[in-house]
């Protein structure tokens, strides 16, 4: 499955640590693991990565900037809270965030943890009693792991990013810990490399497990579904047809709802008009095949999106923001796609009843 979820409620610290080696990450009050992200009105791929704690040096440029900074600021360790400080630094923050976005710090932070053992902990940097940066952090058995990081703009030239995330792996060293998880990068370039820039890490490969190789074997997930739209692409340009191509993120509803089979979960898809349906055609990964399906609103799902969505998704042009559903969808072969594709459209015409085979 391209995205699982697992629930918090009594974990234990030594099942995190196993968790995390695996490629899962915990948000609010789940733990969760996905293979490819909807962001940037693109498909990308997730890439896990990690640095072992007792194996890692800082560069002379970062040892530099550690120096300064100790030097220059008040550093403390407590208990994650929440007050109108760390509000207005996370509301400073919002605008950089991407898909789906909490409200305010304390839906992040106060979120139930059900009977949890995860040691939750709160780094922040004052100047004299100013707090101009804040991370948390969880702590397993073994290893932690980077949750957020907030930092007051005006201090840009301190790095306090990169000073916090020098400050993590300081203290899971000091706390005897083995990996330090920053969270992950993507399979393209993109904003989230920032955390590479510590120096060598770790990559987990999916046949292979950890290594300090950054290639994979074969073809990632996301990078076959970018290939396969391409593809697509030039199959519905031969048949005529005018289409759009749309970045669906609640595929992930698809996923994780298992009894509604009728949810849509391919990430991406072409979408056209056809009388009086709405065609969508795709690939499925899962099913290694393309497809074809009628696209409806399944509004009854409405409640599920109380977050908040980011710039990204409100600015951008190609995303659906409705949780999709289909009555009908047939299978599309590439070799007879005009061919499958025309009998599926005149068979939704007639109201024939096309096998399901979920999207």
């Amino acid at each position: 499955m391209l995205v699982q979820t697992a629930p918090i409620q009594g974990l234990r610290r030594a099942d995190y640590d196993a968790l995390l080696s695996m490629g899962w990450f915990r948000g609010t009050g789940i733990i969760y693991r996905s293979e490819v992200v909807c962001i940037d009105e693109q498909v990308y791929g997730i890439r896990n990565i990690r640095f072992p704690v007792h194996a890692f040096s800082m560069r002379r440029s970062h040892a530099k900037l550690f120096r300064k900074n100790m030097n220059r600021f008040n550093l403390r360790v407590g208990t994650p809270r929440v007050d109108a400080r760390r509000e207005e630094l996370y509301r400073g923050h919002m605008h950089r965030f991407k898909a789906f976005v909490h409200e305010t710090l304390e839906d992040i932070l106060l979120s139930p943890r059900m009977g949890a053992e995860i040691d939750a902990m709160e780094l922040s940097v004052y100047d004299g009693e100013k707090l101009v940066a804040v991370s948390y952090i969880d702590a397993g058995e073994s290893s932690m792991a980077s949750i957020l990081c907030l930092y007051d703009p005006a201090y840009a030239r301190f790095s306090l990013g990169t000073f916090t995330m020098l400050l993590e792996i300081d203290m899971a060293k000091r706390l005897g810990l083995d990996y330090y998880y920053p969270g992950y990068v993507l399979d393209l370039p993109s904003g989230f490399d920032y955390k590479l820039e510590l120096g060598p890490c770790q990559w987990l490969n999916k046949d292979e497990g950890w290594n300090w190789s950054q290639a994979i074997t074969g073809e990632g997930k996301a990078a076959k579904i970018r290939r396969k739209l391409d593809a697509l692409e030039a199959l519905m340009a031969e048949t005529g047809r005018s289409w759009e191509k749309m970045i669906y993120p609640y595929y992930t509803l698809g996923h994780l709802i298992v009894e509604r089979r009728d949810l849509v979960r391919v990430p991406t898809f072409l979408t056209f008009q056809s009388g009086l349906h709405v065609i969508g055609v795709s690939y499925d990964i899962q099913l290694d095949q393309y497809i074809g399906f009628d696209l409806n609103e399944a509004l009854e799902l409405d409640y599920l999106h109380q977050l908040k969505l980011s710039d990204d998704y409100l600015q951008g042009n190609s995303y659906v923001l409705q949780t999709l559903s289909c009555n009908h969808v047939a299978p599309l072969r590439e070799e007879h796609f005009a061919i499958d594709l025309d009998d599926f459209l005149s068979k939704l015409e007639s109201a024939a009843w096309i096998p399901v085979a979920n999207p």
